[in-house]
């Protein structure tokens, strides 16, 4: 019998649409939309987080000053309560993903313990 592994991801996919998890998430974003300034402040902190990434992936330093920004900036992220519900609803749908990741790899875990530590 022959699996198509790629229906199975799509229907996944298809699924994970109507999980409270996402529903909850898409509702997170669409307040998130609702508050102007709160949006404006969220996307700031996430366009300053990607260039801090990208500089360190680049192997650049991140100055102090923008160390600094930064965490003005997640200061001001956290103490909005729309953008605080979004990140809640952020980490459920990871944990949800993360849990999935476990049962999918499963197969994987299974091969490699083969070659962990040896008993006696």
């Amino acid at each position: 019998m022959v699996v198509n592994i790629y229906d199975t991801a799509n229907e996944l996919e298809r699924q994970m649409r109507q999980t409270q998890e996402f529903i909850g998430l898409k509702e997170a974003f669409d307040n998130l939309k609702a508050d102007k300034e709160a949006t404006d402040l969220f996307v700031k902190f996430q366009a300053k987080q990607a260039a801090a990434q990208q500089k360190q992936m680049q192997g650049q330093e991140i100055s102090e000053d923008e160390i600094k920004e930064i965490q003005a900036l997640a200061k001001d992220v956290t103490s909005k309560d729309v953008i605080q519900a979004l990140m809640a609803k952020e980490q459920q749908v990871d944990q949800m993903i993360q849990q999935l990741n476990q049962i999918i790899t499963g197969p994987l875990q299974e091969l490699y313990k083969q070659f962990g530590p040896q008993e006696g």
